[in-house]
């Protein structure tokens, strides 16, 4: 009797683990690759052209989308395009080797080309994402240089625009004097006519004493084009009008009409480095040589948790700057970021 109970535990034991295994093993999204290999796990994510699988028994998996030959997942997913277009459904592979999107009822099937995809669940559109960084540098010895920089970055994506706005702030000394203090802050909203093509109003205001300036404000509308906008990189160029003004302590006020030529460039060395760049250029349509640029370029190295390194390098040109004042300002400075 005890011989036969004990089976019988055994069995309801065997039964209970296959129920434990057996729908883990059916809800295991797949993917097959061109050589044959076949991966199980969770369709995780997807930056520029690399899929990332995630399971319980190994370390995350990257592999290529250019040689993946079948997919499915056993979940609705959310799949971007490269075109823009977004698609939710499950993705599954039909015997004549087709990937499609099974969307919901009603809303058919899709045929799909895994070397299209751009994001596989991105964040949820109208919600707040950026960074904050702060930087500094301290010498001493024949010379004392102390330098501190705070900077926060915001943007929000909806389903037809953007908005995003920056904060600078730099001071800086030399053998205990102030040598520069600066406050720059700007906002701007992007609305898509297309998934490529936008217009947009921009305002811009600096305010720096140490180039004579009581505030400097830059403000007006333009268009731009989204050349790409995928995880692993971004390139957007604008052309439009400004009115630019500046406001001096001491000098002479100057206001002007001015073009905007701006570019807007990210790019996703490694898994961990980024590189961005935005140039903005500002000739006077009154005189073509006379011009401001800003450009600031930037390289962080991802350290864990949102955090990362950053060497940041901004380069300021007016090439009519106020009496006894230099043209070019340049500065670099290397510091921690936190992306939320």
């Amino acid at each position: 009797m005890l011989q036969k109970n004990s089976l019988c535990a055994a069995f309801v034991c065997m039964f209970a683990g296959l129920a434990v295994v057996l729908p883990s093993q059916a809800l295991a999204d797949e993917v097959l690759l061109d050589n044959g290999v076949r991966l199980k796990g969770t369709v995780s994510a997807l930056a520029g052209d690399q899929l990332t699988i995630t399971s319980d028994y190994a370390e995350p998996i990257k592999v290529k989308t250019s040689r993946i030959s079948r997919i499915s997942t056993d979940n609705p997913v959310e799949l971007q395009m490269k075109s823009g277009e977004i698609l939710k459904g499950n993705l599954k592979t039909g015997d004549d080797g087709v990937i499609a999107v099974e969307q919901s009822a009603g809303r058919g099937r899709v045929v799909v080309d895994a070397k299209n995809f751009a994001a596989i669940n991105p964040p949820p559109v109208n919600q707040w994402h950026g960074s904050v960084f702060a930087a500094g540098n301290y010498q001493t010895g024949n010379t004392d240089r102390a330098a501190f920089r705070l900077g926060a970055d915001a943007e929000r994506r909806g389903e037809k625009d953007r908005f995003g706005m920056r904060f600078l702030y730099d001071i800086s000394s030399q053998d205990d004097d102030l040598s520069s203090r600066s406050v720059f802050g700007s906002l701007k909203y992007d609305y898509f006519f297309t998934k490529k093509f936008y217009g947009y109003l921009g305002v811009e205001l600096l305010n720096d004493s140490f180039k004579d300036l009581n505030l400097r404000t830059i403000v007006g509308p333009g268009v731009g084009y989204q050349i790409w906008d995928d995880p692993k990189k971004a390139l957007a160029v604008e052309a439009g009008l400004t009115y630019f003004s500046n406001d001096y302590k001491s000098a002479k006020d100057k206001n002007w009409i001015a073009a905007r030529l701006a570019g807007k460039f990210r790019y996703q060395l490694t898994d961990s480095i980024l590189f961005t760049d935005d140039l903005v250029l500002y000739p006077s349509l009154g005189d073509f040589s006379d011009f401001n640029l800003r450009n600031e370029a930037a390289i962080s190295t991802a350290l864990g948790s949102g955090w990362s390194l950053k060497l940041a390098n901004i380069l300021e040109y007016d090439n009519s700057p106020a009496s006894g004042k230099k043209s070019t300002d340049s500065n670099s400075l290397i510091g921690l970021q936190y992306a939320f």
